[in-house]
């Protein structure tokens, strides 16, 4: 049951110094940990529950393994070893037992724990038979009003694992969502992203709606839009590119122009902040593309997120699939036209249109924005025609220089 376990080379160098330190007999592996080796997941987060001071504990593995050292909650004494992507935390053993420590977890298949010789296996919660199941259970509804964030860990269970959530376990949810209030707002929006991450999250953000969840997290009485997100997942699926900042994506696609005040709540980054508020203003000049430089200005203003921006506004189009070559027909002028001609920028400078007669001025800027929207329509191809365009457009009685 637990040979790739015995394989890990991080699980081993945990057991050895555990065994330098008189610790091998009473400590334990727990929580995710067991549940993922049970479930052949890969091995990303190793949890050890220790009966020690397991920040120093912590601090020392790290210098013996050439890796990092991060405290990760000082009042439950949690300490994390960080070393090539893998993480190994070492938590205070709670109580006096390990059957103690496992009653205060949040759902059975997490309240189990294994012997560090991998031979025995610890579930006084029957968490194995709910892995067989495939089911989110409670451990018990008190262990929910201690940390409410873990009504929010239930629902990113059932998005990352792809269990159900017991009837009983999720009636107590709804009854302690309004708890999270008080929980800090980056550990929410955390989970939050960790249930985007999946490639079918609506099917979980609907039952999160449906439980009224994102009321009890938000200041809002908006229903997010399911479908929005059910159509841009399902154009993800079926395409080989990526996303940058995939799960601020998501959140756009749910609450539409509201996400920009929306994600403040949960504390982003600028970078996310700044993402979301693209994104919005891209849906809704999408929206008003009639002609070919109005499609050129769409391009230039925002093609750092192009991809996620056509998906976005067709995820937010009435028609979606049946305007479908709308959206299509832009990234192809990006590819074909709009690349090759952006190579040929810039035509003109200022001092090129002031020694065509001008004065400095706002007008300078404004012709010379006008022509490189023209450069980019494919419209004009040299400096020659620049002037001439420039000369038209200005009713000009000048010849070039």
């Amino acid at each position: 049951m637990f040979e790739r376990l015995r394989e890990n080379q991080y699980f081993n160098e945990t057991v050895s110094f555990l065994k330098e330190k008189n610790l091998y007999e009473s400590s334990y592996l727990v929580g995710g940990s067991v549940r993922d080796v049970l479930l052949e997941r890969e091995i990303k987060d190793i949890d050890f529950a220790i009966p020690s001071d397991t920040i120093e504990l912590a601090r020392e593995f790290a210098k013996k393994i050439n890796g990092s050292f991060v405290l990760l909650d000082e009042v439950f004494l949690i300490g994390r070893v960080v070393k090539d992507s893998i993480t190994v935390d070492f938590a205070q053993l709670r109580g006096d037992s390990i059957e103690a420590d496992l009653a205060e977890r949040d759902f059975t298949v997490n309240a189990m724990a294994v012997t560090l010789d991998c031979n025995k296996l610890i579930d006084p919660f029957n968490g194995f038979q709910d892995l067989k199941n495939k089911l989110i259970k409670m451990v018990n509804e008190e262990n929910l009003k201690v940390d409410p964030l873990r009504v929010l860990r239930a629902y990113r269970f059932h998005a990352t694992i792809g269990f159900e959530i017991e009837e009983n376990t999720r009636e107590a949810l709804k009854r302690n969502a309004h708890l999270m209030k008080i929980t800090a707002r980056e550990r929410i929006k955390e989970e939050l992203w960790k249930t985007f991450s999946t490639s079918h999250s609506f099917k979980t953000i609907k039952l999160m709606a449906e439980d009224e969840i994102f009321k009890a997290i938000f200041k809002t009485s908006e229903p997010p839009d399911i479908e929005a997100l059910k159509f841009a997942e399902a154009i993800l699926s079926n395409s080989k590119r990526e996303i940058k900042n995939l799960s601020c994506f998501k959140f756009a696609c749910l609450f539409d122009f509201h996400a920009i005040e929306l994600i403040k709540q949960i504390k982003p980054s600028r970078k996310e902040q700044k993402f979301v508020e693209d994104l919005i203003q891209a849906g809704a000049k999408i929206r008003k593309i009639e002609t070919l430089l109005d499609k050129v200005k769409f391009i230039r203003d925002f093609e750092n997120i192009l991809y996620p921006a056509l998906i976005f506004g067709m995820s937010k189009d009435p028609l979606k699939t049946a305007r479908k070559w709308f959206y299509d027909e832009i990234e192809d002028f990006y590819k074909k036209v709009y690349l090759k001609n952006k190579k040929k920028l810039p035509l003109l400078k200022g001092e090129d249109i002031l020694s065509l007669g001008f004065k400095p001025s706002a007008v300078v800027g404004e012709i010379l924005e006008r022509i490189e929207i023209l450069v980019l329509a494919g419209k004009i191809s040299n400096k020659e025609q620049a002037i001439e365009e420039i000369k038209r457009r200005y009713l000009l009685n000048i010849s070039a220089p």
